[in-house]
């Protein structure tokens, strides 16, 4: 079989990619692993808000460009920060022209687009009603009205090459795919304990899967294989936790409790902290997940934490964590509560003493490691009842991936462009990461690189 495009993956990023080119009267293919109607993945069960970097994307392209690279400590590649930003503005406009409606992220106050409607906010998956389930089905029933076609419970094995062109694709039963594109756009390697085992912890069964279990790494492994360059493999998107989490399904993605690590101390058994909670949330799952047990982590905080938890975030974990089957240890004093946590209680009094002294005086970059206090305010822990939370890292998709240029083209390690290779959405690398695990934002990296795939592809071959 023909096509003039065969794409790899059927979530956002696959399917705004294919519309794009099936716009320009060209016939693309999608190719699904998922054999079901409505095939579980991320971005079918996504809350819906589009950012880049935590600000609009209808805001200034420059301010955004800046903001990404401020983020990710300048280690974002300028060509795909820069096209990304470029296009944000027309890339939310196309969704609005599809038929996507937006409406203001109820717990933002800035200006973040949400998609319609949104979910119910409450703790476990809720996504059938939401903005992107309906978007995602929008989408599919419009490509194959513009005469595109998607295949599900189709696995591609490898990519075919003629003469150092990616000419098509092997599915799994030896069945080949001609094509004069391919675009990979199945997502990141989350899910996919060998390669998480590689590149981001050496405990991945300790991380809990918070997504739909499909990103294997698939197109990432069929690119190198073709020599293409991977970059930031070793960082991930994703939210703290409650251990429980890890066997109970209410509990992910939701209550998240990276505003209660920001707030009190993250510590291991012996009582210390190891990462630096004013950085946020994705940084300290990242940390997490960087010990050698990540499953020694405890978030440590008193009662006003406890209290501003009722409201702090998007779905706020009290009493959603208790309600829903999470564990809250409380205690009158620190003692008490370290030998309910399992943690040095001699280790744990030291480093709250000195956390609580050095915050009073105004000096809490000067703790070991530090803590900032630019994004997150620190707060004294010394309103007793004391709470402690088993924690566990959650990861929803990883950061890192294929490199590509300013149009979605992939990159070979020699720097060249790999011809007839593309790739859109969560596989792509070189937009996120870095020293704090910038987050760039997924919902933008999907629709964003997906629309720049497509219309590069549509060029090409049109032209």
């Amino acid at each position: 079989m023909t096509y003039d495009a065969v794409i790899v993956g059927g979530g956002f990023a696959g399917l705004t990619a294919a519309n794009h080119i099936a716009l320009a009267g060209l016939k693309p293919i999608i190719l699904e692993a998922g054999t079901q109607d409505l095939y579980m993945c991320n971005s079918r069960v996504a809350t819906g808000a589009l950012h880049v970097a935590f600000r609009s994307p209808e805001d200034p392209a420059d301010e955004l460009f800046d903001t990404i690279m401020a983020e990710t400590d300048g280690t974002a590649r300028d060509a795909i920060a820069r096209a990304l930003t470029d296009n944000a503005q027309a890339t939310i406009d196309w969704m609005r022209d599809e038929g996507c409606e937006f409406m203001q992220h109820p717990r933002r106050s800035w200006g973040m687009p949400m998609m319609m409607p949104g979910r119910k906010m409450r703790a476990g998956l809720d996504w059938e009603n939401s903005g992107p389930n309906l978007f995602l089905k929008s989408l599919t029933q419009k490509l194959e009205k513009r005469g595109g076609n998607l295949r599900r419970g189709i696995r591609v094995r490898g990519l075919i090459t003629d003469d150092g062109r990616v000419a098509g694709v092997e599915i799994e039963g030896g069945e080949t795919i001609e094509a004069s594109a391919v675009i990979i756009a199945d997502g990141g390697f989350q899910a996919d304990r060998e390669l998480i085992g590689q590149y981001i912890t050496g405990s991945p069964e300790s991380l809990c899967q918070r997504n739909t279990e499909t990103g294997r790494g698939d197109g990432i492994r069929m690119a190198i294989a073709v020599g293409a360059e991977t970059v930031g493999l070793d960082k991930f998107y994703g939210h703290v936790l409650s251990r429980d989490a890890l066997t109970n399904e209410h509990l992910w993605p939701y209550p998240q409790l990276d505003v209660i690590c920001a707030k009190g101390i993250v510590v291991t058994t012996d009582g210390r902290r190891f990462a630096d909670e004013g950085q946020g949330g994705i940084y300290v799952t990242n940390a997490i997940a960087a010990l050698d047990d990540p499953l020694s982590a405890t978030v440590v905080f008193d009662r006003t934490v406890w209290e501003d938890a009722r409201e702090a975030d998007i779905v706020p974990p009290n009493p959603s964590l208790v309600d829903n089957g999470g564990t809250v240890l409380d205690a009158d004093n620190l003692d008490e509560l370290a030998s309910a946590a399992g943690i040095d209680a001699g280790g744990l009094k030291r480093t709250v003493n000195e956390y609580n002294k050095l915050i009073q005086a105004g000096s809490a970059p000067a703790l070991s490691p530090p803590r900032t206090t630019q994004t997150c305010p620190a707060h004294t822990i010394d309103k007793s009842p004391f709470y402690a939370i088993p924690l566990c890292a959650g990861i929803t998709v990883t950061s890192g991936g294929i490199a590509v240029d300013g149009q979605a083209r992939v990159l070979a390690e020699n720097g060249n462009v790999i011809e007839g290779l593309y790739a859109a959405g969560s596989t792509v690398g070189g937009l996120e990461g870095g020293p704090r695990g910038g987050y760039v934002g997924g919902l933008i990296k999907a629709f964003g690189i997906g629309r720049l795939a497509g219309r590069s592809v549509a060029g090409k071959l049109s032209g």
